[in-house]
């Protein structure tokens, strides 16, 4: 019989998986995307559907279709193999257990979160107040049901009673941030009479529930707006789950489970800045519509969507205060490559309201997306009196948004967009662009001393980053030589390497996987291998040379004139071969 693990496998794809958190194209026979463990701007993380494993050569990072949930859930093996049964439908016996202290804490937590969505949808069908308030505000049946919407009755315990009956202790409730422990008895208020515990109560009274999830669909936090018909509570209109084990702001995105398929899909990710606004947008089947809640976009945020698309869409008014308030989100884009373009609403209408007044508007704000340059453009024409408010602008708005970009074909255009409209020639607003970039580096940086004298020492390493590479990518030919019973032709590459490296590279199975990635089927490797060592061999005679210099001047500093004619005869004779 087949263990869970086994049938696990047979069930599920790492490539579906993967694709799951990650946008993946096809690279050969294998799948090519940006790496969810680190930043990175050009894709280095592969698939391998074939070899059911994943690769980065950009972390290392590697592994089975374990080991990528266990790593990008931050979870042990127990608690991947639980996910992964429950996505892939199988049973997993006694014999399995889902323990360990960090699988065990964690599962719990999952749990408790999972059980109190399930408490405030079921205390939503009991209150018409709140059930008003939705259909007042557009929402039909369907996405109350999709978006797990749900209400927190009025009263101090109702949650806490309901997950102490279900066996869930206060003390992981409040891990959560779905119940506080209170500081005095008046903070607890007045005696339960269901034998609640006096020392806890519930974070979340009389109010609207809006849960947040995760990659996997699994309750992590809230945002709570107060329901002023049926509480005088005064925390404020809207308050958000703390800093939890399961809930980070700086990453979480309101409706993520919801459209991360779209957004693949589409290739492009809308951001608005509400919950009901995204609601109200998947209403209408602008499924690729997401909100940052509570929080300013973070570049943890702009690293997570990276992952699934270059291309951002900003949903604004018309006004300059929505223009200033995007400058942050937009420059963090601009520096992870990603292209960023705007809806535009008429002044002072958000998405909700767009939407639930005339669809219609909101359709055709949609289809004159434009890129946020030409936005910003036409906001500085607007505000502009005289030439020199427009150049003032310029520097203002513009600027420090084209040094952040990371296209410079991008750049170029609005070089040139910009020239136009301050009348003068591409030469003189790139010189200006230089010029006010020089200012900002002088007003924000002081040069350390011990960083200057760190510029003048001179540091000799054994080899290059590039002749590693090199040498790395030789090693991996090598090895797929092997694979394909290519015994004399690995054994002679092997020899000709040793006379110019002595590496330590990683294991076959690695290595492997990289020239299954660069070299497919039908790829002259001959030819291949012949162009890496005359790179290689350049690049040796590129770091002895280097290296000779560096002696010369020394022998020169210390007038040991003899050594200084030896060694400027070594970048004589190394600087003829490099030819």
């Amino acid at each position: 019989m087949l263990s869970p693990v086994e049938q696990i496998k047979g069930k599920l794809s790492i490539k579906d998986v993967v694709e799951s958190y990650v946008k993946l194209e096809k690279a050969g026979v294998n799948y090519k995307g940006k790496c969810p463990f680190h930043n990175e701007k050009t894709p280095s993380f592969f698939v391998s559907p074939g070899r059911e494993t994943f690769h980065c050569f950009g972390c290392g990072k590697g592994g089975d279709i374990f080991t990528f949930v266990e790593e990008i859930e931050g979870v042990e093996f127990k608690e991947a193999l639980k996910t992964l049964a429950e996505r892939a439908g199988v049973h997993l016996e006694a014999r399995f257990p889902i323990g360990g202290s960090q699988s065990s804490e964690v599962s719990k937590l999952r749990d408790i979160m999972s059980m109190s969505v399930d408490f405030y949808q079921e205390s939503l069908t009991r209150s018409e107040q709140a059930k008003n308030y939705l259909k007042e505000r557009g929402l039909t049946d369907e996405s109350i049901h999709t978006f797990k919407l749900g209400f927190a009755p009025v009263g101090w315990r109702n949650l806490s009673i309901y997950l102490k009956a279900k066996g869930y202790s206060e003390v992981d409730a409040e891990k959560v941030g779905l119940i506080i422990k209170a500081k005095s008895r008046q903070e607890a208020g007045s005696p339960d009479p269901q034998g609640g515990s006096r020392g806890y109560y519930d974070r979340f009274r009389g109010r609207l529930m809006f849960p947040f999830f995760d990659f996997s669909g699994r309750a992590i936090g809230y945002s709570a707006r107060v329901l002023e018909s049926v509480t005088d509570d005064n925390q404020g209109k809207y308050i958000n789950s703390t800093e939890t084990p399961l809930f980070h702001k700086s990453k979480v995105f309101y409706g993520f489970d919801q459209a991360k398929n779209a957004i693949r899909e589409k290739d492009k990710v809308l951001l608005v800045e509400g919950q009901l606004d995204v609601i109200m947008a998947h209403q209408v089947g602008t499924n690729n519509a997401l909100g940052v809640s509570g929080t300013a976009l973070t570049g943890e945020h702009i690293e997570q969507l990276s992952r699934l698309t270059n291309n951002l869409v900003l949903v604004l008014d018309a006004d300059e205060a929505g223009f200033r308030a995007s400058e942050r989100s937009v420059r963090l884009a601009l520096q992870a490559d990603m292209y960023v373009s705007v809806v535009e609403l008429p002044e002072g209408a958000d998405p909700a309201s767009c939407i639930k007044e005339n669809v219609e508007i909101w359709q055709v704000a949609l289809g004159r997306e434009r890129s946020y340059i030409d936005y910003a453009l036409d906001i500085i024409k607007k505000r502009a009196v005289t030439e020199k408010d427009t150049y003032r602008h310029v520097q203002d708005y513009l600027y420090g948004h084209i040094v952040d970009m990371y296209n410079e074909i991008e750049k170029d255009k609005i070089l040139q967009k910009i020239s136009g409209l301050l009348g003068a020639s591409l030469e003189a607003t790139r010189a200006d662009l230089a010029k006010w970039q020089n200012t900002q580096k002088d007003k924000g940086s002081q040069t350390d001393e011990a960083d200057e004298k760190k510029d003048e020492e001179i540091v000799t390493i054994k080899y290059s980053v590039s002749s590693i590479m090199v040498a790395r990518r030789l090693n991996a030919i090598s090895v797929l030589l092997e694979s394909r019973g290519q015994v004399e032709n690995k054994k002679r590459l092997d020899e000709r390497l040793a006379t110019l490296v002595n590496i330590n590279l990683p294991n076959t199975d690695e290595l492997l996987f990289e020239a299954e990635v660069f070299y497919p089927e039908g790829v002259n490797l001959d030819q291949e291998t012949e162009q890496l060592f005359a790179r290689l061999t350049k690049e040796i005679l590129k770091q002895d040379f280097t290296h000779a210099m560096q002696e010369l001047r020394k022998a020169e500093n210390k007038g040991d004139l003899d050594n200084a004619r030896q060694w400027l005869s070594k970048c004589q004779e190394l600087s003829k071969k490099m030819i």
